[in-house]
């Protein structure tokens, strides 16, 4: 009986987690970049609202790619683009982060597969306090809008 109990008690733990992050955590317009194929690199796109307490995002994967990683583009004084990696995304309370082209993306590093002619991408996002939310991502060929390199 006791086990039933204690089992029963961490399944209603975890289903509440998967509910907090899902009720704190709103993921808007997300769509990933289609590349050409033997391209191996894409970047991703989205907004996050944070409708609870102060967050971070900390960790990102997806199934399509060795690593995810959170970068922004930055221009030097002299015009020159370069990107910046972002270990921890604070997201504070009540606030509406935004990922867009020429701005924060998360790059999807490593290609498993070429993403031309998929419907969708599978991305995780775990945050300190929200957890960990599974999202489907939607594969969109670029409006001609260019993506810099990555040194």
């Amino acid at each position: 009986m006791f086990k039933k109990i204690s089992v029963l008690s961490i399944l209603f733990i975890i289903m509440a987690q998967i509910a907090i992050s899902q009720e704190t955590m709103i993921i808007n317009d997300a769509w990933v970049r289609e590349v050409p194929p033997g391209s191996s690199v894409s970047a991703t796109y989205m907004t996050i609202q944070n409708k609870g307490d102060d967050d971070q995002l900390i960790e990102i994967s997806s199934d399509v790619s060795e690593n995810a990683e959170l970068h922004t583009s930055k221009v030097d004084e002299n015009g020159v683009a370069s990107m910046e990696m972002i270990k921890v995304l604070e997201i504070p309370a009540g606030k509406t982060v935004e990922f867009n082209p020429g701005g924060m993306h998360i790059m999807l590093i490593g290609l498993k597969e070429s993403l031309v002619g998929k419907e969708s991408i599978n991305l995780t996002l775990e945050f300190t306090e929200a957890g960990e939310m599974q999202i489907e991502v939607p594969v969109k060929k670029s409006a001609g809008e260019s993506h810099h390199h990555h040194n």
